[in-house]
């Protein structure tokens, strides 16, 4: 979708854009932002695209006052453009110069990773959007064209319209770099186009804990054999209608590992199976590299941590001949649309934009921020930001650097609206320090008033994903 930030109702956009910040339009156009005084070049997770926009539109850059670029096409480019005060403290902001800051979602975490390992002159630059012949729409946004997809030119970056290559100077990883490695290290993505990693070099990345994801199993229970009790869900945001499709994490493990192929043959926690008749179970995976994907994979069947378990490969094209989504957006349109699939995401993507998929109630605890902070929901994670050679060094870069990882360490400080899926990590908001959240509509920070309240996470897994959480009161 694309957006400009120019009316208050743009707030309703936000849900399915990412942004959280009711501003109002600078009217750059595309060849203004495209040739900035300042310009910066993030890629990474597509999971953590919405908080990202969220700051950038937020008081650590533009305040409120800017205009957005979204791709068309294959939907996972951005890019962010604005004319910041002094308030900012960038030397260079004077409320005329323009900064330029572009988020590739495109390959998710494995963007955010290989292009910043050091001693790769392979990869370090990739594809991001070229501005240039952006369209504004009629009341919200710029769109660029970016024909392709993430399936077939994802791999090759080969993206031959409307795009530039640019280094990638900050990296957003949903986990920990060191943790795409085994079955989750990114094999099908072309080396001589990214790159290539061993497992040392991305365990020496250079990284910082920022902000906590919150993750959740989506089943679309479009079929006729789910009850109306388990289609409750349907198109709920998190904190409306409770899933009425609950199942343990083994449960899911076993759907994850093949184990189980047919909802008949898997139980929900009353011990019921999900449906009465046979309803075969469809797989949505992420590819291998995905931070998506290793969370869920770490999460449910322990991979990577433990050498005696299995990975999540059940829609690997190499095991299956299924097609695997290089995107959280491709993913979770394929799982809305094949009846009895599953699927898994960020608890944020819960909502109207994909109207067939329940979110499952994991051990019959519903996925909610709340829940996750309070010690009840553990399928959370800690995101990174991830710096490199081509990270600035000096001058407004790297105070511009700087300033957006602090903010998304203080990420209730940060996103006035708040947003479903995050948790303020406990090690770094000084603002706040940990509290325990007293109920779903007061949160820590200026979003107590939302029902989408980001709270302090009292746990951490201290930068180690395979680590079970720990209390930091």
């Amino acid at each position: 979708m694309v957006r400009n930030q120019t009316i208050a109702a743009a707030v309703a956009a936000v849900l399915s854009t990412g942004s959280a910040f009711a501003g109002t339009s600078t009217l750059l156009t595309g060849s203004q932002a495209q040739s900035p005084f300042q310009a910066l070049y993030i890629a990474g997770s597509s999971a953590a695209k919405n908080a990202i926009l969220a700051v950038l539109e937020g008081p650590t850059l533009c305040n409120g006052s800017y205009s957005v670029f979204s791709s068309t096409g294959d939907t996972n480019f951005f890019a962010v453009s604005c004319q910041p005060t002094s308030a900012t403290g960038l030397s260079g902001a004077n409320g005329t110069n323009i900064y330029t800051v572009w988020y590739r979602a495109e390959g998710g975490s494995v963007t955010g990773a290989l292009p910043l390992v050091a001693g790769n002159t392979i990869g370090s630059s990739i594809r991001q959007m070229n501005l240039t012949n952006a369209t504004q729409g009629p009341t919200l946004g710029y769109s660029v064209s970016v024909p392709g997809s993430a399936t077939f030119n994802g791999l090759d970056d080969s993206f031959p319209t409307n795009t530039f290559e640019a280094p990638v100077q900050l990296g957003i990883t949903d986990v920990e770099p060191s943790a795409l490695v085994k079955s989750n290290y990114p094999s099908a993505y072309k080396t001589s186009v990214y790159g290539s990693a061993t497992a040392a070099q991305l365990a020496a990345l250079s990284k910082t804990a920022i902000f906590d994801q919150v993750f959740g199993i989506f089943v679309n229970t479009q079929e006729s054999q789910f009850t109306s009790s388990q289609q409750s869900g349907h198109g709920a945001a998190v904190g409306g209608t409770a899933s009425g499709l609950a199942l343990s994490k083994q449960a899911i493990a076993n759907i994850l590992d093949l184990v189980d192929t047919d909802w008949s043959t898997v139980t929900d926690v009353n011990g019921n199976a999900v449906t009465a008749t046979s309803a075969p179970i469809t797989l949505i995976n992420r590819e291998a590299g995905s931070g998506s994907r290793t969370a869920t994979d770490i999460f449910f069947t322990g991979d990577s941590c433990l050498t005696t378990t299995s990975s999540i490969l059940g829609n690997n094209i190499q095991e299956t001949g299924a097609q695997d989504y290089f995107s959280t957006s491709d993913l979770l349109n394929a799982a809305n649309t094949t009846p009895g699939s599953i699927a898994y995401a960020t608890i944020d993507q819960a909502g109207s934009s994909f109207p067939n998929l329940t979110l499952v109630a994991l051990d019959g605890i519903q996925p909610t921020s709340l829940a996750a902070a309070s010690g009840e929901y553990g399928d959370w994670f800690e995101a990174f930001a991830v710096t490199g050679p081509n990270t600035p060094t000096t001058g407004d870069g790297k105070s511009l650097v700087t300033s957006l990882i602090k903010s998304l360490q203080n990420i209730n400080n940060s996103i006035p609206s708040g947003q479903a899926d995050l948790l303020g990590n406990p090690l770094f908001d000084a603002a706040v320090g940990p509290a325990l959240p007293i109920s779903g509509t007061t949160g820590t920070g200026p979003a107590s008033s939302s029902p989408k309240a980001i709270y302090t996470n009292p746990f951490s897994r201290g930068g180690v994903s395979c680590s079970s959480p720990a209390s930091e009161l």
